[in-house]
């Protein structure tokens, strides 16, 4: 059903102006703060705005209700003592079960593509700027870490309880569901409010997106950590090449439901910005929706018995072999060198990536002149490139045609090649940037890919250096990076020009190669040891 569409005010109806455009309120930009515009959007007129609303009807609460049902059901049926519709109690690592983890990271990043690309014009509606809108992007993720530190002791891989890391899952996103659909209603009413309230009003906004971070930022240690239990070693780092591909699919199809979503709402008028915004949210519940009933269907309440990982620890040399020695089979020193460096590491790729993500747009948008609906679009472009690298990658690991560890180092040499091409030269237009971002951003999806899946069999269990040690220092550095990357992108081009930002990812990319060559030199060393013992080729 489509939305109802009305225009809320005219200029009969009030003494200010069209809709909420202040025609007389002069707003001076001109300090650098949070709310101050750069030389690259002070031109930004935000009076040429529409301010058209498309109002949320009520087939949409109906929608909401009608699903939290559905999930209470399941939840009374699961609790009664049956099993959950589609899990598989007789297998502790089914494909389905795989697959479905898989999807959710596809659904967590499609939420990133579905508020960057209208993101930059609802701030500068809001009375805000380019970098508040950064901060908008990137603000949830000091919840996010506050919200980690709160979920970590919640269970431990040692004392394992499946059914409580079930519940605390589906609990908190499902608050994190109706918290977006309150978020979206206030950002509908914003859009008719004067701009002093609507200031205030983006930063009530960002608080309660922070919110819903900390909710879903919980279960994060717990989720992972089953994904640790159920995985077997030798399948470890192809399901996390597969997560990668999740994440590259989540930005090929966020701009996919982004443009059917504008379709919908806009019909071929100019909309709000901040009407838009208040549609992307609802599009948000909807992403919530389906991974929360992925979650209830296939997330057992129990776990099966693994003979898997009996036979892998029984027999080590089945995890190592004469092209590369496996992470777990590495000395004691090598195995925590590895953790450590895997979560420097977890700071310096997420900042590149998320720089990426949002200085793209702000570029095309603004340099280039193109639509938000473009913008996204172009992600298709870069997620597509990044998908098609990673799931490669996966197939020359998993078939052993290269070591891990050169796949690595190649992945991340070639950021910096790619980083080369972020620099204004000039007489390249807005296709070389494309082309720059999809060689950083397919190259640092492999990387990623492969750092975690060294690093979750490198952990060593009952140690200080354990799974649950690296996941928790991984997500807060994720967090952290997620939170600086888009400020320092967005603020870079606005006040510094394009150049400037990619000195700053360039100087990050090559700490990060840093920090890969001394990684692998750790695996180059053991199998150096390994070689030297004839009997471990044979």
């Amino acid at each position: 059903m489509l939305p109802d569409v009305v225009e809320t005010c005219s200029e009969d109806d009030v003494g200010w102006g069209s809709g909420w455009l202040q025609k007389d309120f002069v707003i001076d930009f001109n300090t650098a703060t949070l709310g101050a515009t750069g030389p690259l959007t002070d031109s930004i007129n935000i009076d040429t705005f529409s301010d058209f609303i498309v109002p949320i009807n009520g087939h949409v609460l109906l929608g909401v209700i009608g699903f939290c049902v559905f999930l209470a059901a399941h939840e009374a049926y699961v609790a009664a003592g049956a099993k959950p519709l589609l899990a598989n109690h007789e297998r502790r690592n089914s494909a389905s079960l795989q697959v479905v983890i898989v999807i959710s990271w596809i659904l967590i990043f499609m939420n990133v593509a579905m508020l960057v690309p209208v993101s930059l014009d609802f701030s500068l509606a809001m009375g805000q700027s380019a970098t508040a809108s950064g901060v908008f992007l990137s603000g949830g993720t000091v919840f996010s870490v506050v919200g980690l530190m709160v979920g970590k002791p919640l269970t431990s891989e040692d004392n394992w309880n499946q059914q409580f890391a079930r519940r605390l899952f589906l609990v908190c996103n499902l608050l994190c569901l109706v918290l977006l659909f309150g978020i979206a209603i206030l950002v509908e009413m914003a859009a008719t409010w004067s701009l002093p309230t609507r200031r205030g009003t983006f930063w009530l906004v960002l608080i309660l997106n922070g919110i819903v971070a900390f909710l879903s930022s919980i279960p994060m240690v717990s989720w992972m950590t089953m994904w640790q239990i159920i995985t077997p070693h030798s399948e470890k780092t192809f399901w996390q090449m597969m997560a990668q591909c999740g994440r590259n699919g989540g930005f090929v199809l966020g701009p996919v439901a982004f443009a059917g979503l504008s379709l919908l709402v806009r019909q071929g008028r100019e909309v709000s910005p901040i009407s838009m915004m208040s549609w992307s949210m609802i599009g948000l519940v909807v992403l919530q929706a389906a991974e929360l009933t992925g979650a209830s269907l296939f997330y057992p309440t129990i776990l099966g018995q693994s003979d898997e990982g009996a036979a892998e620890e029984a027999s080590p040399e089945a995890e190592g072999d004469c092209l590369e020695i496996a992470p777990e089979q590495l000395p004691a020193e090598s195995r925590e060198d590895i953790v450590k460096y895997m979560i420097a590491y977890s700071y310096e790729r997420p900042f590149t990536i998320s720089a990426i993500e949002v200085a793209t747009m702000m570029l095309l948008e603004v340099s280039y002149g193109w639509s938000a609906e473009l913008c996204g679009a172009s992600f298709m472009v870069v997620g597509g490139a990044s998908l098609t690298l990673t799931a490669f990658s996966s197939l020359v690991i998993s078939r052993k045609w290269m070591p891990e560890s050169h796949v690595f180092l190649g992945s991340t040499a070639a950021t910096l090649l790619g980083v080369l091409l972020l620099f204004d030269w000039k007489f390249f237009g807005a296709g070389t940037l494309l082309f720059a971002d999809a060689i950083i951003y397919g190259a640092s999806s492999v990387s990623n890919g492969v750092a975690q899946g060294l690093a979750t069999r490198a952990a060593m269990q009952g140690t200080a250096w354990g799974i649950e040690t690296y996941r928790i220092n991984n997500l807060v550095g994720v967090n952290v990076s997620r939170f600086i990357g888009p400020v320092v992108a967005r603020f870079m081009i606005d006040f510094g020009g394009r150049n400037t930002y990619a000195a700053v990812q360039m100087l990050v990319c090559f700490l990060g190669t840093c920090t890969v060559y001394k990684t692998v030199c750790l695996v180059w060393a053991g199998k150096s040891k390994m070689l030297s013992k004839p009997q471990a080729c044979q």
